[in-house]
């Protein structure tokens, strides 16, 4: 393709805007010939090593930010200067893989990203609707996994573009707070968004709650197609929050709520299995819906993910309620992935106070004897949430194993010891392997227990490493051993 054809006729000047472009790259070391380079690096010491290997790997232009400067004499290839290198990049993927499925729709929220997104797509699927996902858990159709929960605008572009070309009509994406902040998703045409809730998280990254909320409200005010749809949970978003509604720039509103909203929750039982059985007014109708679900976070999600399947089809809200009963656990998310007699060991990928407090709720009510817990928190991240993590494990459960949960640059045994407390409750099992196999020899009669944290990663890091460790595998290894 070329260059004319992906950058604006005034970003061209003084350039050879007739240069072929063979793809678009945004790592120097994985530049190849005929490449357009993004460079994204802010150091400038940085910049002068990524410009050069690009270079020398066949660069045919660098896109850089406004600021960059570099000596032009000793550089025979276009450097473009941008005012927002994250915009063009997005633009850029846009136009170098152009074709995009007819309905996407996009997830955001501090927790149920995951599982709305893929309960989304089950719908679909359940009612004859051919769906693909892109998010925490992958590609659902090409089976391929991802390090970001949202891509990085290269990557989804070629993804999206892909599923246009093998006739996927419906996507449905995780929408990521540094994805949404870092404009990875800004040249999607997006059809219909739903928030699922709001709570403390990344704070590491973002310098604010409101900073934090602002970058998922992005969705609803900057991408969501005027003429689209937007779903918002006003149960699990602050009451400080909700007059955001009134930015949203969707033709459509759906919201979900106690009193007032478009689908408020009148009640909210257990079934003989322990499933959660709602009855909802939605619109002015009364609707019964049976989940299989046994937390009512997870009975929540898929509501939102009912009224995110109707978005741009033929499927009515009651129609789409009437299979969320058919529906399966998400992948390391509040997952039944083992019954021993009467104990039940779940997996879970809760990682923030909020979602922690949510799944220990849920499981809690269902424990007859102990409940126990296997957790640790995440090195180079929002440290602020481990007391509070560690304080909401003391409420709820009987025995808790504090383990690593990818320390990364951190010291292990220093973010262990910020989770522990003066009790008999606690016990610190640095190997994760261990602690969990410890936790599953302590199951006696009618306890359950609740692995957090990792929820579907199948590995661990440690400084520059990352090592293979599943806790499914865990789970499944010790329970074999132990027959």
């Amino acid at each position: 393709m070329k260059l004319e054809r992906l950058m604006k006729s005034e970003e061209l000047q003084h350039h050879n805007s007739n240069q072929t472009i063979t793809d678009i790259c945004l790592d120097s070391r994985l530049v190849k010939n005929g490449n357009l380079f993004f460079l994204l690096e802010r150091n400038t010491q940085l910049q002068e090593k990524h410009l050069k290997q690009a270079i020398n790997n066949g660069a045919a232009g660098i896109i850089a930010p406004k600021e960059f400067i570099f000596d032009s004499s000793v550089i025979d290839i276009p450097i473009i200067k941008v005012n927002s290198i994250r915009k063009t990049l997005s633009e850029v993927s846009s136009k170098f893989y152009p074709k995009q499925p007819s309905n996407i729709l996009a997830i955001t929220g501090t927790n149920g990203k995951t599982s709305v997104t893929k309960l989304t797509e089950e719908i679909w699927q359940l009612m004859g609707v051919k769906s693909s996902s892109i998010g925490t858990l992958g590609n659902s159709a090409s089976k391929t996994s991802s390090i970001l929960t949202t891509p990085d605008p290269i990557s989804l572009h070629k993804q999206v573009n892909a599923l246009a070309s093998e006739g996927f009509h419906n996507l449905v994406i995780e929408a990521s707070s540094h994805g949404l902040s870092q404009l990875r998703m800004d040249s999607l045409e997006i059809a219909g968004a739903a928030l699922t809730s709001f709570s403390r998280d990344h704070l590491d990254y973002h310098s604010s709650m409101d900073s934090y909320f602002n970058a998922k409200k992005r969705l609803f005010t900057h991408l969501l197609h005027p003429k689209g749809t937007a779903v918002v949970n006003l149960i699990d978003l602050p009451l400080r929050y909700h007059n955001f509604i009134n930015s949203i720039r969707a033709e459509n509103l759906i919201t979900i709520g106690n009193n007032n909203a478009s689908i408020s929750i009148l009640d909210i039982n257990r079934g003989d299995n322990n499933n959660i059985q709602l009855q909802l007014n939605c619109y002015g109708k009364k609707i019964n819906v049976t989940t299989p679900f046994i937390a009512p976070f997870q009975a929540i999600n898929s509501i939102i993910a009912g009224c995110m399947a109707t978005i741009n089809t033929d499927i009515l809200i009651p129609e789409a309620f009437a299979v969320i009963e058919k529906l399966s656990d998400v992948r390391g998310r509040l997952e039944c992935v083992a019954k021993l007699k009467d104990n039940n060991i779940y997996i879970d990928y809760a990682h923030t106070p909020d979602a922690m407090k949510s799944v220990l709720g849920a499981i809690r009510i269902i424990t007859k004897n102990r409940l126990i817990i296997v957790f640790g928190a995440g090195g180079d991240r929002d440290t602020g949430k481990r007391s509070i993590m560690s304080d909401i494990a003391d409420k709820y459960a009987d025995l808790i194993i504090i383990t690593d949960d990818n320390p990364r640059f951190e010291d292990p045994n220093l973010i262990r010891g910020q989770l522990m407390k003066q009790s008999r409750k606690y016990i610190e099992i640095a190997n994760r392997e261990e602690a969990i196999s410890y936790g599953i020899s302590e199951l006696s009669s009618e306890d359950n227990l609740l692995i957090c944290g990792k929820g579907h990663e199948e590995y661990i890091i440690y400084g520059k490493e990352k090592i293979v460790s599943s806790d499914h595998s865990i789970v499944e290894q010790t329970i074999k051993r132990a027959k």
